[in-house]
């Protein structure tokens, strides 16, 4: 059949193509003119790729979803449809058989609608390809996954040309990462992740161990003046470098990394007992021992759950390690489960069972913890055990059992919080998470600090007043700077030529004081709430994800319930989190063993589709989300 449009003669033509099993009849305006072939190769590959792109939808559904559509659809329902159709496979067949076109377009448009956050986020990690019967080539464009690819190029250059295999502060991602685009040199106050794998060790990520390094030394006074009480004055202990959890392998990985030095580790928080947070405790202060003379170095300083100070005992007593380091225990007492949590007397195990609304205001945090729940636990065991501590063994006297404060200004849900040390300026407190066992989180919190003197104010006026100030006492004239520094607000000071220097005028503000809160393994971090809000950085577990073309037969929902029932946590909650508190920063750790932590652009592509999915939920920015990596060094700036 022929018919004239415009300038040219088409001919109609019903092409039947057998396309993946199926025969495929396209609508084909061929042209009398050779001219035009290329627009009716064009109008053949674009229903090649609808019909593709239809199965493409249809085998990314769940079975709910695609048994919602079969519902909603034109199609022909016989009775018992439904219930014939049990498997994925048959439902995506019976579709793409019998789905009428007002059907198939409705699908299309629903997968043309996906934002661009969500291509880059949940797109297909495979190449899209023309079916090969049809004998067409497809259009030159870049598929999903190279699409991402070249993002990850185009965000770390060196990628892309070379081999990068440097850690710590060489790794190209320290150098290259939208985080670091501000500043990516050390301060007074670092976050260095020695470890940020679940579970085990592995090749490319070692287990659960993060470090605060406190360089206080570096806060220099202004020149000539003597540092005030905040600034050279600090307690020793307040200095050095904490370790949040010591996982297995934790030993091995100090030594690899030049940021952290065993002989300035002077206290170490556990979060809970599970293995990849504490297995490496004894091993790490067996390489701190190798350089600390007991009969002069301060102890370290070690808190966490009850039941720790028993089982470190018997680990380093079995293992006869005299080489520890001086030390003492605190212990972190009345941990309570989360209501969420319910045990099975049988196995005496805890499992998941969520919070319903019809019970969730009855449901409260407990006031006993797991010594008042099970009493065969190793927590209701430990404190009755025969073993002494022995000065032999390191451990000295000073170990402190730290209760709960339930009615604490700053709790949240009606959960506790612990006061868990105070070293001068900087406080540690702790709540409880929501996990399989006694897990809390700290918040690490420094108080705020003088605001700095105004030295291009002040010094002019002093160096015009030497020999003036000398004679009203001043043996060290420069020294009058320092006394207008701790000027009380509304006084001033008058310099002998008859300048008034105002406190307000020659004093900054105060500075606030920096906030660092650092989550344990859990399925909620709600009880931390009141304590991290607007804090400068949430540490917060991301241990699985969602990611569409990588995971079969499961989805966003499926993969969160199942952390959630294991106490963990996905991106998408701990954004939820950081949202609520008001973070400036979210840094994610403790990842499944499957998502690697090496350089390759493979694994930086993953890495790069979960931040997203926590900068969706968080609300920050590329600048503020990082899916960490071990060795990463994370400055934490003052105000």
């Amino acid at each position: 059949m022929k018919f004239r449009g415009g300038q040219h003669i088409f001919s109609v033509v019903v092409l039947h193509l057998f396309c993946y099993g199926n025969v495929l009849s396209v609508l084909a305006f061929v042209p009398t003119n050779k001219n035009q072939c290329r627009a009716t190769h064009s109008v053949v590959a674009f229903s090649a790729y609808n019909d593709f792109d239809l199965e493409q939808s249809l085998d990314s559904m769940t079975v709910k979803d695609l048994r919602q559509i079969l519902k909603e659809s034109n199609v022909n329902k016989p009775r018992g449809l439904l219930t014939k159709l049990k498997r994925k496979q048959d439902l995506v067949e019976y579709l793409k058989t019998n789905l009428v076109s007002s059907d198939r377009e409705s699908i299309l448009n629903r997968k043309d609608n996906i934002s661009s956050q969500e291509i880059s986020n949940d797109s297909p990690s495979h190449p899209i390809s023309m079916p090969k019967r049809l004998g067409l080539k497809a259009p030159n464009v870049l598929s999903a996954k190279d699409t991402l690819f070249q993002k990850v190029y185009e965000m770390y250059p060196p990628l892309k040309d070379q081999e990068c295999v440097s850690l710590g502060e060489e790794d190209v991602r320290q150098l290259w990462h939208p985080a670091f685009r501000n500043s990516n040199t050390s301060g007074d106050m670092d976050v260095i992740f020695v470890g940020t794998a679940s579970c085990s060790p592995g090749i490319t990520r070692g287990v659960s161990c993060t470090a605060l390094r406190l360089n206080l030394n570096n806060r220099k006074p202004i020149a000539g003046v003597p540092a005030g009480p905040y600034e050279g004055t600090l307690d020793v202990s307040a200095g050095g470098t904490w370790l949040f959890d010591c996982g297995e392998c934790t030993q091995l990985q100090v030594q690899r990394t030049p940021s952290v030095r065993p002989s300035k580790i002077n206290r170490i928080f556990i979060t809970h007992a599970h293995g990849d947070h504490s297995f490496g405790l004894p091993g790490i202060l067996c390489l701190m021992g190798q350089d600390r003379d007991r009969e002069t170095s301060e102890p370290v300083e070690i808190y966490g759950p009850e039941g720790l100070r028993m089982w470190l005992r018997v680990a380093i007593r079995y293992s006869v390690s005299r080489i520890v380091p001086n030390y003492r225990v605190h212990e972190i007492k009345d941990i309570p489960m989360a209501p969420e949590w319910e045990m099975n007397r049988k196995t005496g195990r805890y499992f998941y069972k969520g919070l319903r609304r019809k019970n969730s205001r009855q449901k409260r945090w407990g006031d006993q913890g797991l010594a008042g729940e099970d009493r065969q636990s190793w927590i209701s065991k430990a404190d009755m055990m025969n073993l002494d501590p022995s000065s032999r063994y390191g451990e000295v006297e000073g170990g402190t059992d730290i209760y709960p404060i339930y009615n604490h200004p700053k709790a949240s849900d009606g959960a506790p919080i612990w006061e868990v040390s105070k070293a001068d300026d900087i406080k540690v407190f702790a709540a409880p998470m929501s996990h399989g066992v006694p897990c809390v989180g700290y918040v690490v919190e420094e108080e705020s600090r003088p605001g700095r003197l105004r030295n291009d104010l002040v010094k002019p006026i002093v160096e015009r007043n030497l020999a003036a100030l000398k004679e009203a006492g001043f043996k060290v004239p420069m020294k009058a700077m320092a006394v207008i520094k701790n000027l009380q607000p509304g006084s001033a000071f008058t310099f002998p030529d008859g300048t008034v220097v105002t406190q307000e005028e020659a004093v900054e503000p105060p500075r606030r004081g920096r906030k660092i809160a650092i989550c344990g393994d859990t399925a909620s971090a709600r009880a931390l709430a009141g304590l991290a809000i607007d804090a400068d950085v949430v540490i917060h577990e991301a241990t699985n994800s969602y990611l569409s073309g990588i995971d079969k037969d499961t989805d966003m929902r499926g993969v969160t319930r199942d952390a959630m029932i294991h106490g963990h946590s996905t991106p998408h909650i701990a954004g939820e989190f950081a949202k609520r508190v008001r973070a400036k920063t979210l840094l994610l750790n403790h990842f499944s063993a499957r998502y690697k932590g090496d350089q390759t652009v493979e694994s930086v592509s993953i890495m790069t589709r979960i931040e997203r999915q926590a900068i969706i939920a968080s609300g920050l920015n590329q600048t503020q989300v990082a899916a960490t990596w071990d060795f990463m060094v994370f400055p934490i700036r003052s105000p």
